[in-house]
């Protein structure tokens, strides 16, 4: 299957952006999430859900822990991801996330991550879907890091609504299914095949509305996701009158 990802991604897709023009992202979206199913049997993760998937989200928001959870996601949900540009270096994988239409973020380079804000943006504004990890790393499942705010920008400038996600690890994959600190793909990948299965819990937040700034979209995402993985931690409601007076008062994520 990385063989056929690869061939889709150097060849099928190109080819059907030759060949059909703007009727190539219906193509593109249709090899992706076949291929995503089938890798998904192959390494036995089994997804349950919970909630609906808005289809009039333009912008899917989750948290992150695995290389597994663009395969996951991609599974279940046609769409573009965002992501740091160190998974364009990685072996096999690299080349595939470049072909399907992955927009690579370079740290610390602000004219860079301005022209791909632009590209969201704009992509956005004529439908497409794209998906984030806002926490900018991988983390062990048992919280949600500090979300980058600036990704919501695109969104603001949109105008689009925006549907999170939360992604949670059940039994030995919770412990396996973290690729965190050191990890290397080859290695993880084989740890990971010796499961006999992969349980992965998806819950679908309510979306959220378009004309929000990006900062209370990345507040309100964040609170949404942490809420659904630990409960414990995610804000106590306030008092309706409380609630009014900071309607306009947000922190910056």
């Amino acid at each position: 299957m990385f063989v056929a990802g690869l061939l889709s991604a150097v060849i099928l897709i190109p080819g059907g952006q030759l060949l059909l023009g703007r009727g190539s992202k219906r193509w593109r979206d249709t090899l992706v999430v076949n291929w995503s199913r089938i890798v998904c049997e192959i390494l036995k993760l089994r997804i349950t859900i919970s909630g609906h998937q808005d289809p009039e989200a333009g912008l899917i928001v989750s948290n992150h822990v695995s290389w597994l959870d663009i395969i996951a996601i991609g599974s279940k949900i046609p769409c573009q991801f965002v992501s740091k540009e160190d998974v364009a270096h990685w072996p096999i994988v690299g080349i595939i996330a470049k072909g399907i239409g992955t927009l690579f973020i370079r740290r610390g380079d602000a004219q860079q991550s301005s022209s791909v804000t632009e590209t969201m943006a704009w992509l956005l504004k004529r439908g497409y879907r794209l998906a984030i990890f806002p926490e900018g790393t991988t983390s062990r499942g048992e919280g949600v890091l500090r979300f980058h705010s600036k990704l919501f920008w695109p969104a603001e400038l949109a105008g689009i609504k925006v549907q999170a996600l939360s992604l949670s690890y059940r039994h030995r994959a919770k412990t396996e299914a973290p690729f965190v600190d050191d990890d290397e793909f080859l290695p993880h990948l084989l740890r990971i095949l010796r499961l006999p299965y992969i349980d992965l819990h998806l819950t679908y937040c309510d979306s959220i509305q378009g004309g929000l700034s990006y900062r209370e979209i990345s507040k309100k995402t964040r609170e949404q996701i942490l809420e659904t993985l630990c409960p414990a931690q995610s804000p106590r409601p306030q008092p309706k009158g409380l609630l009014h007076k900071r309607h306009t008062t947000f922190t910056q994520a």
